[in-house]
């Protein structure tokens, strides 16, 4: 399609006829500048045409650091308990769905959009460990809290 655009934007100056007219320009003078403007043109096209294959070999690259920090970060996810508390693993559930999404996006060269995926599903993992490790912090400070009612209390340790 856009060869045919270039083709028909070219020859479109070389389509003006023949003048023998006395009066205006002579033949000769009327093809050079008949060329002058296909030549401008086809230099415009071609300009045009280099710029957009180079936009084309100017996309972003594969983001395979960024998959393999998000797919750490999901392990790390997985070591530190984030299965047992609800709210985590909500968000480990959410990060590995969007790692497998990234990794698609990387197959079908959607780079750009597959970065963003990937960095949401570090982020996603990273709130699931925070989250696993502040429901544990919870769980010892009410022990402590238990411990120390009991020694207030003078009752013995369960």
């Amino acid at each position: 399609m856009a060869l045919a655009w270039l083709v028909a934007f070219v020859s479109r100056a070389s389509l003006v006829g023949k003048d023998d007219s006395p009066i205006g320009p002579t033949w000769g003078e009327r093809k050079r500048e008949i060329m002058k403007t296909v030549l401008n043109r086809m230099a415009v096209a071609l300009a045009i045409a280099g710029g957009i294959g180079a936009s084309g070999c100017a996309s972003h690259p594969a983001p395979n650091a960024k998959a393999a920090s998000s797919s750490a970060a999901i392990r790390a996810a997985e070591e530190t308990g984030s299965r047992d508390v609800p709210q985590a693993a909500l968000h480990l559930k959410l990060a590995q769905e969007q790692l497998e999404r990234g990794k698609a996006l990387i197959r079908d060269n959607d780079n750009q959009r597959a970065e963003y995926v990937l960095a949401r599903a570090e982020a996603d993992a990273e709130l699931s460990i925070a989250l696993a490790r502040a429901e544990k912090s919870k769980a010892l400070a009410a022990k402590a809290l238990d411990d120390v009612r009991a020694i207030r209390t003078g009752a013995p340790k369960p």
